[in-house]
């Protein structure tokens, strides 16, 4: 048995093509560090001997090794791989260039060994960053980006999930740059929004309604944007940025999808105008908060008034609903019903309601009353924190609300409602 063993190793390590003779010793020194240390470029004379041969013999090469890599991949033929290619493909190029088909074929292989490489390998932005400039092919890009979106999925620090967003806000514009087919570009958006919409639940604390002040006077008039809203929103929508005109009930652009890395928002995809705002087209943004002192300082930009930049200060903050005291371990299924609530002055009916598409369970709330209706689209509770999430279709309103006891017979609740196009916050709590 051992030595059938021993000759289906043996069988397995050859290559499936016939090699060029000049090979030859390469290919032992290979063969015997794949027997001995079990990776593929462990002796630097293997180098030494592809200078010595043909332009087609080192194409050949690269075949053989991409045939070993498939019958023998292991982490440590990987690692190996992708440290020592990195020596070889300057000899590749030096010897070559790389408009021959020998030195394309190395930089292709090496791509690939790098995305196989990044799967093993501790999370690292920087290096995700010359990974992906470095890939030879869109193809390679492509693959690199559906590594690290499954490989985003395993992040659980926020030092990991940071890393993830900020290799990917890079990506996805690197792509756009270059002219990547679109499909690149939201690869890298989906990444920025499903790390961010993960990192909001570690991290609490950017909600809330900001005033703003542009520096521009002329452009403050023709824009007047006086408030900045940052919300959390739906699963699809994840942090949604609301540049508002507070004094004319106006959301003058809604930017979905946003990304937030550490303590700086940008936008990153779904830009969304008022459908009575034609002033502003393609817009983009970016915002950094300074979490201790509330205050922020950015720049709001649009193919009609260019780059301008504003300051200001969180106003009001829902951060008060997450330190209250509220009940843990609070489930959906607590808070089903009809609820008394006050809001501001007025006194309304929360529903919260449940129900079942496509086999799937839907919840859905509103606030009722004789004067007004306000329906909420999406309804989640983190269980753990104890609180309870409503919010609108258009990302327009939101209740949060912390569950403060369940011991009787109707949840008691104490939060906010946030109305972003009034820039306005009133208190909410069960009667």
């Amino acid at each position: 048995m051992k030595t059938l063993l021993m000759v289906l190793a043996l069988v397995a390590s050859v290559p499936a093509f016939a090699i060029n003779a000049s090979l030859k010793p390469a290919t032992d020194m290979v063969e015997k560090c794949l027997a001995d240390q079990g990776t593929l470029l462990c002796n630097p004379a293997i180098t030494d001997v592809l200078k010595t041969v043909s332009l087609d013999a080192r194409g050949e090469f690269v075949y053989y090794l991409k045939d070993l890599v498939t019958k023998n991949e292991t982490e440590a033929v990987i690692k190996n791989l992708y440290t020592e290619l990195q020596v070889l493909a300057p000899v590749y190029e030096k010897l070559d260039g790389c408009s021959e088909w020998s030195c394309r074929d190395l930089k292709v292989f090496l791509g690939d060994v790098s995305v196989r490489y990044v799967k093993i390998s501790p999370i690292d932005a920087d290096l995700y960053v010359s990974l992906y400039k470095a890939q030879a092919v869109q193809s390679g890009r492509y693959n690199l980006l559906m590594t690290l979106s499954s490989k985003a999925a395993t992040a659980t620090t926020l030092a990991d999930m940071d890393s993830m967003i900020k290799f990917a806000e890079f990506a996805k514009d690197y792509s756009r740059t270059i002219g990547d087919e679109y499909y690149l570009y939201q690869a890298g958006v989906a990444i920025v929004k499903d790390m961010t919409l993960k990192a909001m639940k570690l991290r609490p604390g950017h909600e809330g309604i900001y005033k703003v002040t542009f520096d521009d006077a002329t452009v403050a008039k023709n824009l007047r944007i006086d408030n900045v809203i940052v919300m959390e929103s739906t699963d699809r929508d994840a942090l949604v940025v609301n540049f508002v005109a507070s004094e004319s009930r106006i959301i003058k652009v809604s930017f979905k999808q946003a990304g937030l890395l550490g303590s700086t928002f940008f936008s990153n995809e779904a830009v969304y105008n008022n459908d009575n705002n034609q002033d502003i087209q393609s817009p983009y943004f970016k915002m950094e908060l300074d979490r201790a002192s509330g205050t922020v300082k950015g720049y709001f930009a649009s193919a009609r008034y260019g780059k301008a930049t504003f300051k200001g200060k969180l106003a009001q903050s829902n951060i008060t609903v997450y330190g209250q005291g509220n009940v843990e371990g609070v489930t959906i299924e607590q808070v089903l019903g009809q609820h008394s609530v006050k809001v501001g002055n007025y006194d309304m009916t929360l529903n919260i309601t449940k129900r079942s598409e496509e086999n799937k369970a839907v919840y859905e709330g509103s606030l009722v009353s004789d004067n007004a209706l306000i329906s909420f689209s999406k309804v989640s509770v983190d269980s753990a924190k104890g609180i309870v999430s409503l919010v609108d279709a258009r990302n327009e309103r939101k209740l949060t609300l912390g569950v403060t006891d369940i011991s009787g017979t109707s949840p008691v609740f104490k939060g906010q409602f946030l109305n972003a196009s009034q820039a306005k916050v009133l208190d909410v709590q069960s009667k």
